[in-house]
C-alpha cells in the first residue's frame, strides 16, 4: 500500500533471473503458470496428484546448478516496470496473459513428461546372450532385444552396434529421447574409459576392449560401461532395496559370484578397478579350483557353475538321482537338478547347498568386516536358496555389531539391465558417478 513500509524480506538471488549468480532448481507444482516460458532450472508438476511425482521432481534437482538465464531480461525489470506503471490506466481491471515467440526445439520440462519419455538405451553382454532394452526413467523396460552373443569380438561387435540402432529407431516410434547408452559386461572394466580390461572366461576375446569409441561414434550417443556387479549395486540404489540408502552391498548370484559395492551413495571401484570381486574372497586355503585359478573362492562353492559341478560328480557316482526325481539320461546335469533333489530329500544334494550357503555366509561376514554396509542386498538366480542361511551365518559368526544387518533378495528383474540404464539416467540428473 502507498505510505506503508515495505516488511517483505528481500528476494534470495538464486532466483533472481536477472543474477548472475547460478541458480539451483525450481518447481512449480499445478496449472497456475501454464504457458509461461520458464528457464531450464524450472520443472512443471503438472497434476500433482501423487507425492511420488513431486518426490521425482524434487529429485531430478537436488544437487544441480544451473547457469544464469536471461529469458525475462538483463536485470533491468524495475524501471521498466515503473515506467510501463506510469504509461497505464490502473482503474481498470487486468488479466496476466503470456505471449511468447516459438522456441526452436520443443523440450518440455514437464515432469510427467521426462519420467514418459526420457530414456537410456541399456545393454547386458553376457556369457550366453547379448541384450539390449530401451528403459525409462521410471525403471520401465519399454522393449527388450535379446540375440546369442558371438563368441568372436568382430561379430559381437557387429551385432551389438546393429541392435542398438535398431532399438534407436524403435524409440522414435515409441517417443522415447534417448540420453545415452549404459554397458553392462563381465570382467574388469575402466569405467572411466569405457574399456574392458580383463575377461571373464565366458566371454572369449573380452580383454582390452575400448566399448565407449566405437558406440559413441556409431550412435552419436554419450556411452558408459561397467562391470555386471557394479551394474546390479547401481540398479538396487536407483530402483530397488537400496534407493535412500547410504552403505550397502549387492551380492550376485549366478553363473558366477559377483556385486558391488555402495559407500556414501557412491560405487566403490579400487585403485586399479579390481574392488567388489566379491566371488574371489577366499573361504578356505583349500578347496574347489575357482576360475580365477585359485582355490577356496566363494565362487567355487557357491556359483551356479560350482553346484553343476557338484551335481554332475553326484550324478557320476550315481547318488543324485532319488524317488520322485526325473532326470532323462540325455539330459545335461545342472544346478537345478542338485536343488530339486536336495527339495525333495536327497541328503548329499542338501550337503552341498548347505556348504555352499556356509561358504557365501562367511565371505558376507568378511563384508561385513571390511565395509561395514548397512544392508546386503542378494541378486541373481540362487538369491532365494541362500537367504536364510545367510542371515544366520552373519548371526551366528559376525561381530555383535554387525549381526542386526539385514539380508534381503532383490526384487529387480532385470538388474544388469535396470543398472546400465541408470549410469546414463544418473547421469541426467547430474549424479556423480
Amino acid at each position: 500500500m502507498p505510505g506503508q513500509p515495505d516488511n517483505r524480506p528481500a528476494p534470495d538471488p538464486q532466483w533472481d533471473t536477472g543474477s548472475t549468480q547460478r541458480k539451483t532448481g525450481e518447481r512449480q507444482i499445478g496449472e497456475r503458470q501454464t504457458g509461461r516460458e520458464t528457464g531450464e532450472n524450472v520443472l512443471h508438476v503438472r497434476d500433482a496428484d501423487t507425492q511420488n511425482k513431486i518426490f521425482h521432481a524434487l529429485e531430478l534437482q537436488f544437487g544441480k546448478r544451473y547457469p544464469c538465464s536471461k529469458i525475462y531480461g538483463d536485470g533491468n525489470a524495475v524501471p521498466r516496470i515503473l515506467k510501463f506503471l506510469q504509461a497505464i490506466d490502473l482503474d481498470e481491471p487486468l488479466q496476466k496473459t503470456f505471449c511468447f515467440p516459438p522456441v526452436k526445439e520443443c523440450f518440455s520440462q514437464d515432469i510427467d513428461h521426462i519420467l514418459e519419455t526420457q530414456s537410456a538405451l541399456a545393454v547386458d553382454l553376457g556369457g550366453t546372450n547379448l541384450r539390449v532394452a530401451i528403459i525409462c526413467m521410471r525403471g520401465e523396460v519399454l522393449r527388450k532385444y535379446t540375440q546369442p552373443n558371438p563368441k568372436m569380438f568382430e561379430p559381437r561387435m557387429e551385432l551389438m552396434l546393429k541392435m542398438c540402432a535398431d532399438a534407436l529407431c524403435d524409440a522414435v516410434k515409441l517417443n522415447c529421447r534417448i540420453l545415452g547408452v549404459g554397458v553392462s559386461t563381465g570382467g574388469r572394466v575402466n569405467p572411466q574409459e569405457g574399456v574392458i580390461l580383463h575377461s571373464t572366461k565366458l566371454i572369449q576375446q573380452w580383454s582390452s576392449v575400448d566399448l565407449r569409441t566405437p558406440l559413441s561414434d556409431a550412435l552419436r550417443l554419450p556411452v558408459w560401461v561397467d562391470n555386471d556387479g557394479n551394474c546390479a549395486a547401481l540398479a538396487e540404489r536407483k530402483f530397488g532395496h537400496g534407493k535412500g540408502v547410504e552403505n550397502f552391498v549387492t551380492v550376485i548370484t549366478g553363473t558366477g559370484i559377483g556385486g558391488g559395492i555402495v559407500q556414501h551413495n557412491e560405487l566403490v571401484h579400487g585403485s586399479s578397478f579390481c574392488a567388489a570381486e566379491l566371488g574371489h574372497i577366499m573361504v578356505s586355503l583349500e578347496g574347489p579350483e575357482c576360475s580365477c585359478g585359485s582355490r577356496g573362492c566363494i565362487e567355487a562353492y557357491a556359483s551356479g557353475m560350482a553346484l553343476q559341478r557338484e551335481a554332475k560328480r553326484l550324478h557320476d557316482e550315481d547318488l543324485l538321482k532319488v524317488e520322485g526325481m526325473d532326470l532323462k539320461i540325455d539330459e545335461p546335469v545342472t544346478a537345478v537338478h542338485l536343488i530339486n533333489a536336495a527339495r525333495i530329500g536327497n541328503s548329499k544334494a542338501d550337503q552341498v547347498l548347505r556348504t555352499a550357503g556356509l561358504a557365501l555366509g562367511v565371505g558376507i561376514v568378511n563384508i561385513l568386516h571390511m565395509v561395514n554396509p548397512s544392508l546386503v542386498i542378494l541378486s541373481g538366480v540362487l538369491a532365494s536358496h541362500y537367504q536364510a542361511t545367510v542371515q544366520q551365518i552373519i548371526s551366528q559368526r559376525a561381530l555383535p555389531s554387525t549381526r542386526t544387518i539385514q539380508v534381503l533378495t532383490s526384487d529387480l528383474a532385470e538388474p544388469a539391465l535396470l543398472g546400465a540404464a541408470s549410469m546414463v539416467l544418473d547421469y541426467t540428473t547430474r549424479r556423480t558417478y
